[in-house]
């Protein structure tokens, strides 16, 4: 076989036409016989490797790399492994990337043997282990049953202080089932998942007293979800902590928020035009997660599944108020104890395109208001 591949590889010098070589390659994939591909993808690799400027071969490249991510089978993950899909160059965070494709496409049971430190050949990382935990997680997987993975975080000095360490193995009853992107070959379909928060408008009118307040520090998590947007030159994010000097009723909610001295509702024309709807804290993790994991950029930017449930629970926490230090579900207790709302509103802070929103909850008690909002436009 290596004879076979070796004149194969040579002779794409110079071609600019392959589909008889994505035939073939497509013949030995469906017969099972992936190694055929990851011969000829190590080959083409070391062949051509300083022809950058070779479209063909990169097609070509890319082909056999994704036939092998998403083809179950561990040796397959191998391949894919030994052929770079953790060092791909052009995704900023090649092995986030490389978990969430792995994750998308591979049995729980064929990932586990990256787990086993013995198998070196696949060239696994220690963060790449780190992150397939949690995007498998957030599919659905049955992590703590399996064994290599139960048995590498228990011996792991790695992963003993990981910050991901700290969410828990399972998907809460808040996380539901999270909308997460799709990887084909040649790219990722995902949903955006902001907005307005789906409750009842709240009228615009005050119906009750509308207490004086005072802002409080901003506390650095409430932000986590949207930290990279700042980075972007069109990205805005606000937020704050305010302490009002009596309890909000939910009629003041309207005419407090539009009375609070927030950037994203400067030059606000008519209280009309300040959208408010009730929420919950379901509903605010999902816009958190989807602005924590592929919003704010292209797929380059992104933060993908894993960082993007732990960012999402850190502005969540912020969000609520929860004490430092408090595990996923005293954050998920405090969250379901506090009130939520969303809001948006015609100002020139918003693009007024799909990547905007903005959350403002209600503490128990009712006089802590915590306030997030952040927009980004994707077009320049």
């Amino acid at each position: 076989m290596t004879d076979r591949v070796g004149r194969l590889v040579d002779g794409l010098a110079g071609r600019e036409f392959v589909g008889d070589v994505c035939m073939l390659l497509d013949e030995h994939l469906e017969r099972g016989d992936t190694a055929f591909l990851a011969a000829f993808g190590a080959a083409l690799r070391a062949r051509y490797r300083s022809d950058a400027e070779d479209g063909e071969h990169r097609y070509l490249f890319n082909r056999v790399l994704w036939a092998l991510s998403t083809t179950p089978g561990r040796e397959n993950v191998g391949h894919a492994l030994r052929l770079g899909l953790a060092a791909r160059s052009r995704p900023g965070r090649p092995l986030r990337r490389a978990a969430a494709v792995l994750a998308a496409h591979q049995p729980p049971e064929e990932l586990a043997a990256l787990f086993i430190p013995a198998r070196s050949d696949a060239g696994a990382p220690d963060e790449l282990r780190a992150c397939l935990i949690h995007e498998l997680v957030l599919r659905g997987a049955p992590v703590a049953a399996l064994p290599e993975v139960v048995t590498w975080a228990a011996e792991s000095p790695f992963w003993g202080n990981h910050p991901l360490a700290w969410l828990p193995w399972s998907l809460s009853p808040l996380e539901g089932s999270p909308d997460l992107p799709r990887y084909f070959s040649g790219g990722v379909g995902f949903s955006v998942g902001y907005g307005l928060t789906s409750g009842a408008r709240l009228p615009s009118g005050s119906c009750g007293v509308v207490p004086s307040v005072r802002r409080s520090a901003t506390e650095p998590a409430l932000t986590a979800a949207v930290e990279r947007w700042t980075l972007r030159h069109n990205g805005r994010v606000e937020a704050g902590i305010h302490l009002a000097d009596e309890p909000v009723v939910p009629g003041a909610v309207h005419t407090l928020l539009a009375s609070l001295p927030l950037a994203c509702l400067a030059g606000l024309a008519d209280p009309d035009h300040l959208l408010v709807a009730t929420g919950s804290p379901a509903e605010a993790w999902r816009m958190l997660f989807a602005a924590a994991s592929t919003g704010g950029g292209r797929e380059d930017d992104w933060w993908y599944g894993a960082y993007g449930r732990l960012a999402a629970w850190r502005s969540l926490a912020g969000l609520s108020g929860a004490a430092d230090g408090s595990s996923v579900t005293e954050v998920e207790q405090r969250a379901q104890a506090c009130t939520w709302y969303g809001f948006l509103a015609s100002t020139d802070w918003f693009n007024q395109d799909s990547l905007d929103f903005a959350l403002l909850t209600l503490a128990p008690g009712r006089r802590r208001v915590a306030v997030l909002a952040a927009t980004d436009y994707d077009g320049g």
